[in-house]
């Protein structure tokens, strides 16, 4: 009986850590989904008012968004 108590601790123990691993690469996947589309969509504004090359290869042409994450703290 002490046998199968510590198979299913072991196996809910690492069950939990697994769900928090796929939780947080999904949740990173969607903010690169999320800031790489805000940054095409930006480019294609840029490209439609009429900008310069030289302010498209600006390193600092589009803010990279901050990831909505429980211990960031949203600024108004």
């Amino acid at each position: 009986m002490k046998k199968r108590a510590q198979t299913i601790i072991e196996f809910t123990a690492g069950m939990v850590v697994l769900c928090l691993m796929m939780y947080g690469m999904v949740e990173v996947f969607r903010w690169g989904m999320v800031d790489m589309a805000e940054r095409r969509f930006d480019h294609e504004q840029s490209l439609l008012a009429g900008s310069t090359a030289e302010q498209q290869l600006n390193p600092n042409f589009h803010a990279p968004r901050p990831m909505d994450t429980l211990w960031y703290k949203k600024q108004n």
